[in-house]
């Protein structure tokens, strides 16, 4: 079982709900737990109050599962470790001392030295100033690795199998731009914001995920521009233009490269370096053709409990935020072998 971020720390939460059989109850009993509310005689009922919330308990039932995964994995971990030690006669703090700690050498003068080159900066303290700091933080980084190691070779001989499954969503990808086989067995959606700088500083990632993955990965780009980025929306109508002329992607990474002019001229001038018929684009972008098309995926955005970007489903299952790769391939890894 890999960890993905040792020292993340999990967001407060949470306020936990429950629902009832509706079995057994009469017809009165049914109606009345069907209704919420009343405004003058008027009914709310469950089912409304159910699609008013909906985005906001899909992101809290995430959360949950996130939790829950955590948890089984020190779970898992422990008991890992407490049939180790007890195999080879030893108690879990003289396993752990032996197989982890002891393994731990002192990092060198050149680790020390190199670390601190890597991150110094004009406002950095003295390497004596912080070398003890420094230490610290390899030995540490040490110790978690050897950890990792010893966990993943415990959980091969025990042949772990996780049973808990994530939530999942359905989304509408149906008239979005994508690339990747449509038979793919893994399906990864994008809602991304064309003036979203973390947005921009995951482009690396998903391009050597359609890359690694090819014939397995299908990506879907969903536009999902932010109310206070001036010009996204426009931005995501003119990629759709663009796709028109068999070249979103191609604009989508022009878009990306220079997102800090993306004014309805500059958005022309792309076109026109692409080789784009420029009075069909133009005329596309002008007239708001795929305003409607970018407001459908907003609202899609919206109904899976996305609040900001980038936000991303693989299969279904939420990961939001600019993430490592590790955190992609781990999932889509699980997922080809199903």
């Amino acid at each position: 079982m890999k960890k993905t971020a040792i020292f993340a720390v999990l967001p407060a939460l949470l306020a936990l709900y429950a629902g009832c059989s509706k079995g057994g109850l009469s017809s009165t009993t049914q109606l009345k737990q069907d209704v919420v509310a009343t405004i003058n005689g008027v009914a709310i009922s469950a089912a409304e109050l159910d699609t008013q919330v909906k985005n906001q308990m899909q992101r809290i039932d995430t959360q949950i599962y996130q939790i829950k995964k955590q948890g089984l994995e020190d779970l898992i971990e422990k008991r890992l470790l407490e049939n180790a030690a007890k195999k080879n006669g030893k108690s879990v703090e003289d396993y752990v001392k032996e197989e982890i700690d002891s393994k731990v050498v002192e990092p060198s003068e050149e680790e020390i030295k190199a670390l601190y080159d890597a991150k110094k900066g004009k406002d950095t303290l003295s390497f004596e100033k912080v070398k003890d700091q420094i230490i610290t933080f390899l030995k540490q980084n040490k110790k978690n690795k050897a950890k990792q190691d010893l966990i993943a070779k415990l959980e091969s001989e025990a042949d772990v199998k996780v049973l808990i499954e994530p939530p999942r969503v359905k989304i509408d990808v149906s008239d979005s731009p994508a690339m990747g086989p449509k038979d793919a067995k893994v399906t990864l959606v994008e809602f991304s914001d064309y003036q979203c700088p973390f947005c921009k500083r995951i482009r690396p990632t998903i391009w050597q995920l359609t890359g690694d993955y090819k014939d397995n990965l299908r990506y879907v780009f969903m536009d999902f521009p932010l109310s206070f980025h001036q010009f996204a929306k426009k931005a995501h109508e003119a990629a759709r233009c663009a796709g028109d002329q068999d070249k979103y992607f191609d604009y989508n990474k022009k878009i990306f490269d220079n997102q800090t002019s993306l004014t309805p001229d500059d958005l022309k001038k792309y076109a026109k370096e692409l080789g784009l018929n420029t009075s069909k684009f133009d005329k596309c972008l002008d007239k708001g053709q795929h305003a409607k098309d970018v407001e459908g995926n907003i609202e899609r955005g919206l109904l899976v409990g996305v609040s900001g970007t980038p936000a991303y489903f693989v299969n279904g299952i939420q990961l939001s935020g600019a993430q490592p790769i590790t955190s992609f391939k781990e999932i889509i890894d699980e997922e080809l072998k199903k």
